[in-house]
């Protein structure tokens, strides 16, 4: 197999290289069950014939949803029932509900963050994630009900690739069937030290069973309120209202770093060592001015066409060019490179492009030594990462235009610097 193959995909398979070139990946997406936003609702209802159908109904409320209610539905492991919420728009919500309460609150909230990361706002009883979760113009809500826990993944626009405008569109939040119950109040069976001590504390053992953090697309932006949180919560009576009448809530926004993995990474001690040691034999580089745009080489461009911008790297070896074509996927041309220079470093480069253009320019460093030299070097390049794990430091808020992301990645075998354009709207397979 190609070498320059093999590292790319490896990236892949620990779950450090986006699939789509920046898509969603495949975990963060089991909730939707293969199903499309604004799908039609004979056309989900068709696909969803291998499932118990429990009813089906309408709902009346500023605007008519249809809704699709389902049993024996799992949900990261654990079964529940589901309700589908469709509009004239087409498939617009689905609500997960733990009757059985497989899960406490903590527990599921513990999962959530596992697979999509810090919530942006949270409160006793209530979670929010808006940074587009589950693709472009999408949030998940937590609640914890007297029925149970709720968790609800929806769409935040009136149709397709349309952002909406809150004073014009209305777009239907989660139905809540029961009231919230503030955390502290969730009845359990277990002892203080399995629910991590005092109520309303998030589990400390959350995490054993939640999945390994993965990385996403699109983090947390802890910069403010966001244009796509819900108008009102139904039937929160801990809500307020401000003057215009529209529900507010006060959440607490959490602006914690992810522990390290024990089983993947060496102890503290050895990696702040090994960090020591890589800062006194790696002399930093000299930051120009204007350097946010140096990884273009050749002046490429995001969304650029794959024949302009083969032409602009035609002063670099390419050692190879393919498509990949995954089912469900935006089908993806790959070019690789090899003998790139980024900030002072000979690297392997890979150019990916779907049918919106070039979408990601990646830059592969095989010495694994030199992590420290890239945070160093792109930090004083972009300032203060929104997120730093273990194995990789993001720059998530539109470093290099709207919608962009940067990722460096921590490696076995390497670094890889990873520059990520928003690739809404790509073919698929």
């Amino acid at each position: 197999m190609r070498r320059s193959f093999s590292i790319f995909t490896a990236a892949a398979m620990v779950s450090l290289i986006l699939s789509g070139c920046g898509n969603k990946t495949e975990n963060e997406l089991l909730p939707l069950l293969g199903l499309s936003w604004f799908m039609a609702y004979d056309d989900v209802k068709e696909k969803m014939d291998g499932y118990v159908l429990l009813d089906e109904r309408e709902k009346d409320d500023k605007i008519l949803q249809e809704m699709q209610d389902y049993a024996n539905i799992e949900l990261f492991g654990e079964n529940c029932d589901l309700t589908l919420c469709f509009t004239e728009s087409g498939l617009i919500g689905f609500n997960y509900h733990d009757i059985n309460k497989n899960n406490n609150y903590r527990e599921w909230f513990g999962t959530l963050e596992a697979n999509y990361g810090i919530p942006t706002e949270e409160g006793s009883g209530m979670a929010s994630w808006y940074d587009n979760p589950l693709g472009k113009n999408t949030a998940i809500y937590l609640f914890n009900l007297e029925e149970g826990v709720q968790v609800s993944f929806y769409a935040t626009a009136d149709s397709p690739d349309k952002s909406y405008e809150k004073q014009n569109i209305y777009i239907p939040t989660p139905e809540i069937r029961t009231p919230i119950i503030p955390v502290s109040d969730e009845p359990s069976d277990k002892n203080d030290s399995e629910n991590g001590g005092a109520a309303g504390d998030k589990d400390n053992n959350s995490a054993d069973k939640a999945r390994v953090p993965q990385l996403r697309g699109n983090r947390e932006n802890m910069s403010g309120e966001r244009d796509s949180s819900p108008d009102a919560w139904e039937n929160d009576s801990a809500l307020s209202t401000d003057e215009s009448g529209k529900a507010v809530t006060t959440m607490n926004i959490r602006q914690t770093t992810s522990q390290k993995n024990s089983t993947t990474k060496s102890t503290a001690t050895t990696a702040a060592a090994a960090a020591s040691n890589d800062k006194n034999e790696v002399k930093t580089e000299p930051v120009k001015e204007n350097r946010e745009k140096e990884f273009l080489l050749n002046d490429l461009q995001f969304y650029g066409s794959p024949a302009s911008e083969r032409k602009k790297m035609s002063d670099y070896t390419q050692l190879y060019e393919y498509r990949n074509e995954v089912p469900g996927q935006p089908w993806e041309l790959i070019m690789e490179y090899e003998n790139l220079t980024y900030l002072g470093k000979k690297c392997g480069g890979v150019l990916c492009f779907t049918s919106i253009g070039l979408v990601s320019v990646n830059y592969f460093d095989y010495n694994s030594n030199n992590y420290s030299y890239w945070i160093d070097q792109l930090t004083k390049i972009y300032g203060e990462p929104d997120e730093t794990q273990y194995d990789y430091t993001a720059w998530n808020s539109s470093p290099v235009g709207e919608g962009t992301m940067i990722y460096a990645f921590d490696l076995e075998d390497g670094v890889q610097i990873s520059f990520f354009a928003d690739d809404t709207g790509s073919e698929l397979c």
